[in-house]
């Protein structure tokens, strides 16, 4: 897959996540019209961007806009 459609698609991500907060893969997936494989990968580009949290919820993976968590280290 070019990189240049996962970067738009995790845009797309992106912004999905500012409205809802946190949905399972499958979810977000249906709710941009993609495939589970595009939205995956589109999630691990904000993850290297640690602009996303992503958990096991129920056995479901869910992700979550990064800011949500506000802590520090330290």
């Amino acid at each position: 897959m070019d990189k240049r459609i996962v970067g738009v698609n995790a845009g797309n991500v992106w912004h999905a996540l500012n409205e809802v907060k946190r949905i399972s893969i499958p979810e977000l997936a249906r709710k941009l019209n993609l495939s589970v494989e595009s939205t995956a990968l589109a999630i691990g580009w904000l993850a290297r961007e640690n602009k996303v949290c992503i958990h096991r919820v129920n056995g479901l993976i869910e992700v979550c806009d990064e800011s949500q968590f506000d802590f520090t280290f330290g």
